[in-house]
């Protein structure tokens, strides 16, 4: 790996919009993303300012104002940049909305329209009505999808009575609910420059691109008085976790099976939390990946096969693992699993020899992230890790110790266990 990378320029407009310009000019494109501290779980309460009439949020409608940003009067901004000949998308997760485009490099013209269609809301019920049958559409296809109904049935296990339990886009009852005065809301709410931040990295001049930020309308835009707050619900740890398997049916030739565990809050943030995200991670991979001795023996016996999965989510007040698999012993294969998490720490007392090869493993495919510009961008979480990018993650994995990740493992609270079995009709 090059060690010469920047770690790129990192500043502060003055309406709060954060800034991030990481040059690569050995590349042949611009990554630009304009990411909002603003996901499908996110419920605000107004703080100061009572003539906003927030009201009750209503499932999916961060997702929503993801899709309605781009459509502008007299226009669609997607269409507008993908006739440009660049690429553009969008996407939400529990804890964030990120806008992202990709273009040749020094062009600038979608960066322009990336920080324009984002800062200028346009909702007309038309539309909004329109788009409700598109979202409807999507969340059908969605339940209609093993893979898809498997994990969202796991987070209803671990996340009952919360936003967490139903799809990312809603139900089809609340998005058909949702008005543009309910998007409007949601958008003051949200959409303010200081919980905003833009991530350019590529082969571009960085005076254009710090010029053009700062005269365009994200760049001018006022900073706003903070009217709201993150609901003290989502901050706790919820309700508990139904610990009962779960069984489906669906059209299906082969029993897939999930299994997750909650990490209990509070959890740490800044660089302090990517840590923690990176031992844990890095002990799940020990314990449960293809490269470990538990894998090949579950192999082995038939129990699992190349489909099974381990991952680790670690966003903004949400952290949780799951694993997922296909098999035809699917009771067998969950007991052993919650073994496995219940036994954890005394677990990775047994591979300590095994730990330098899983850890060159994480290196390996961190470092292959370093040769895509969308990695660099897409990976990003924000304030939640101080504004750390891939060299930051780096560094702390290369220099994590076999001891450091034992402790961390050993102090992390988890909740009980969830799983779910979804049986062939």
């Amino acid at each position: 790996m090059n060690r010469q990378i920047p770690k790129g320029q990192h500043y502060k407009l003055e309406n709060g919009l954060r800034v991030h310009l990481i040059q690569r000019p050995e590349f042949h494109q611009i990554v630009s993303l304009l990411t909002v501290d603003y996901g499908a779980r996110d419920l605000y309460v107004n703080q100061i300012d009572e003539k906003l009439n927030v009201g009750t949020p209503k499932l999916g409608i961060a997702h929503f104002l993801e899709h309605q940003l781009f459509k502008q009067p007299g226009y669609d901004a997607m269409v507008k940049i993908n006739q440009a000949g660049d690429t553009v998308n969008a996407y939400t997760s529990p804890t964030r909305t990120s806008y992202f485009t990709v273009s040749l490099a020094e062009r600038y013209q979608s960066l322009e329209e990336l920080l324009t269609f984002t800062q200028e809301p346009y909702f007309d019920q038309t539309a909004v009505t329109r788009e409700a049958n598109i979202i409807s559409q999507e969340i059908d296809m969605y339940q209609d999808d093993p893979a898809s109904q498997l994990y969202q049935s796991i987070l209803g296990q671990l996340y009952p009575n919360d936003p967490l339990s139903f799809d990312i886009a809603g139900t089809v009852e609340s998005v058909h609910e949702i008005t543009p005065s309910d998007l409007e809301s949601a958008y003051a709410v949200a959409y303010r420059p200081d919980q905003m931040d833009l991530v350019v990295v590529g082969a571009f001049d960085f005076l254009t691109v710090q010029n053009l930020i700062e005269n365009s309308p994200a760049g001018k835009r006022p900073s706003a008085q903070r009217i709201s707050k993150l609901s003290e619900q989502m901050l706790s740890n919820g309700t508990q976790v139904k610990e009962d398997t779960l069984y489906l049916e669906a059209d299906i030739h082969r029993n897939r099976i999930a299994v997750g565990q909650r990490i209990i809050l509070p959890q740490a943030t800044g660089r302090a939390g990517l840590k923690n995200g990176v031992a844990l991670d890095l002990a799940l991979d020990l314990v449960f990946s293809e490269n470990s001795p538990n894998y090949r023996t579950w192999y082995d016996m038939g129990l699992i096969d190349d489909n099974f999965s381990v991952e680790l989510t670690w966003e903004r007040n949400l952290s949780y693992l799951v694993l997922l698999g296909e098999t035809p012993e699917p009771e067998e294969l969950i007991a052993v699993l919650k073994q496995e998490l219940q036994s954890l720490p005394e677990r990775l007392a047994e591979l300590s020899i095994e730990f330098e090869q899983i850890k060159r493993g994480a290196i390996g495919r961190l470092i292959n992230k370093f040769n895509s510009l969308e990695e660099w961008a897409t990976q990003f979480e924000g304030t939640t890790f101080d504004a750390a990018f891939l060299p930051d993650e780096l560094d702390l994995l290369q220099s994590l110790t076999f001891e450091e990740m034992q402790t961390i493992t050993q102090q992390t609270k988890t909740s009980e266990i969830a799983s779910v079995i979804i049986q062939p009709e």
